[in-house]
C-alpha cells in the first residue's frame, strides 16, 4: 500500500461536535438512569452506599486497592482470602492515581475512586475519534461512521466506561494499533501496543494482527529478506510485549511467580479447560449462564463473519480475546466481547451491508445499556 494513496482521516469540526455531544448524552443517560435504578430497585446495604462507592464497583475496587496499597504480597481478599490483585495490569490504576491527586476528599479512597472514574471516561472520549478515524481509513460510509459513534456510546456494556474499568482504555489503544497498522506508522503501533498490553494482558497478542497486516502490506518476502519496512514491523512487534514482560519480571521479584497474574485466577474459579465445556455448561445450567453462553456463541458467529469478509487480522485478535477467557469460565463474556474493536467492526460491516438494521440495533443497544447500568450500579453479579 502506498502511503500517498492513504485516505484522509481528518475529523471535521462538525464531527468533533457530534463526538462530544454523543459522549455527554450517553454519560448523562447512563449515570442518571443507572443511579435512579439503584434508588428504585436496590435494597439493603447496596441501596445505601455513597455515590462513588456505587459507581466504582467490582474491578474498580481492585484498582483503588492497588492505588492505596500497591500490589499484594500474599492473597488476602474475597470470602476465602485466596485472591490477590496480581490479575490486574498496572496502567489503569496508575492513571487513576494521577487523577486522584487533583482531589482532597476526607476519605483518601474516594480520591482514588474518582480518579479511576475520570480516567475511564477520558479514555472513552479518546476511543471515539480513534474509532471514527479507523472507519475513515477503512472507507466506511459517512452514515455508518456516524452510527458507529452512537452505537459505541450506547453499547450494551458502556457502563464500564463510566465506572473506572479498563474497557475504554483497551478499545482506544487497540483501535489505535489497528489504525496505524493500516497506515504503516509502526512507531505509533509499537507505543500504543505496549500501552494496550499493560492495560489488559490480552493486549500482548496484538503482535499477531500487526504481523498479518504488515504481510498484507509488504508480502512475506520482505520479511524473509529483512527489507527496511519489515524491520520496522519486527521492531514494533518486539516493543509491544515489553511492558507486559516488565510486569512479569516485577511479579517474579515481588511474589516469586512471574505468572502470578494468571495463577491467581483460580480465586475466581477460573482454570483453563476446553471452551466447549463452558458452552455446554451454560446450556445445562440455564438462567444467567445460558445468557452468557448464547452471547459467547453470537460473538464467535460475528468472528466468523469477519473471516468471511476477509478481515483476517481483526478476526484473529477477536478469536484470541474470546477463546482464552472462555477457556476458563463463562463469566464476563459479554463484557469481553463488547470491549473489543473487532466486535464493532463486525457489527458495522453488517450495518454497511444492511442499513435498515441500524436504527433497530441502536434502539436495542440503548435499552440494554440502561438495563445493564442499573444492574451494575445495584451490584448485580450478572453484569460483571
Amino acid at each position: 500500500m502506498n502511503t500517498i494513496s492513504l485516505p484522509s482521516i481528518k475529523i471535521s469540526k462538525q464531527e468533533w461536535l457530534m463526538l462530544i455531544f454523543a459522549m455527554v448524552v450517553s454519560r448523562t443517560v447512563i449515570y442518571c438512569l443507572g443511579l435512579w435504578g439503584v434508588t428504585e430497585f436496590a435494597s439493603g446495604h447496596y441501596a445505601e452506599q455513597p455515590l462513588l462507592q456505587t459507581i466504582c464497583r467490582f474491578d474498580c475496587v481492585w484498582f483503588y486497592r492497588i492505588i492505596q496499597d500497591g500490589y499484594d504480597l500474599v492473597p488476602q481478599w474475597l470470602s476465602q482470602k485466596n485472591a490477590a490483585n496480581w490479575a490486574f495490569m498496572p496502567l489503569q490504576p496508575f492513571l487513576g492515581w494521577i487523577f486522584s491527586k487533583f482531589f482532597s476528599f476526607e476519605n483518601p479512597i474516594n480520591n482514588a475512586r474518582l480518579g479511576l472514574v475520570i480516567a475511564s471516561n477520558l479514555a472513552f472520549l479518546i476511543s471515539l475519534p480513534m474509532i471514527l478515524m479507523a472507519l475513515k481509513q477503512l472507507r466506511f460510509s459517512k452514515s455508518t461512521q456516524y452510527a458507529a459513534i452512537w452505537l459505541l456510546c450506547f453499547s450494551p456494556y458502556t457502563v464500564y466506561s463510566t465506572a473506572g474499568y479498563t474497557e475504554p482504555l483497551f478499545i482506544a489503544f487497540v483501535t489505535g494499533v489497528f489504525l496505524f497498522s493500516y497506515r504503516q506508522q509502526w512507531a505509533w503501533v509499537a507505543i500504543l501496543g505496549l500501552l494496550a498490553a499493560i492495560t489488559r494482558n490480552l493486549g500482548v497478542f496484538l503482535v499477531f494482527p500487526v504481523l498479518i497486516i504488515a504481510i498484507q502490506h509488504y508480502g512475506v518476502n520482505s520479511f524473509l529478506r529483512l527489507k527496511t519496512p519489515a524491520v520496522k514491523v519486527i521492531a514494533a512487534i518486539w516493543i509491544i510485549p515489553f511492558g507486559f514482560f516488565t510486569y512479569m519480571a516485577y511479579l517474579y521479584f515481588h511474589v516469586g511467580d512471574a505468572l502470578a497474574f494468571g495463577h491467581i485466577q483460580i480465586a475466581w474459579g477460573r482454570q483453563l479447560t476446553n471452551p466447549f465445556h463452558w458452552i455446554m455448561f451454560g446450556f445445562e445450567k440455564g438462567g444467567p449462564k445460558l445468557y452468557l453462553a448464547i452471547v459467547a456463541l453470537l460473538s464467535f458467529a460475528l468472528n466468523i463473519y469477519l473471516v468471511v469478509r476477509k478481515y483476517y487480522a481483526e478476526a484473529l485478535f477477536m478469536f484470541i480475546c474470546l477463546v482464552l477467557p472462555l477457556s476458563s469460565n463463562l463469566n464476563a463474556m459479554p463484557r469481553y466481547a463488547f470491549g473489543l474493536y473487532p466486535t464493532f467492526i463486525g457489527l458495522l460491516l453488517i450495518i454497511e451491508r444492511y442499513p435498515f438494521i441500524k436504527t433497530p440495533m441502536l434502539c436495542v443497544f440503548s435499552a440494554a445499556s440502561t438495563f445493564i447500568a442499573i444492574g451494575f450500579y445495584s451490584h448485580m453479579m450478572f453484569t460483571v
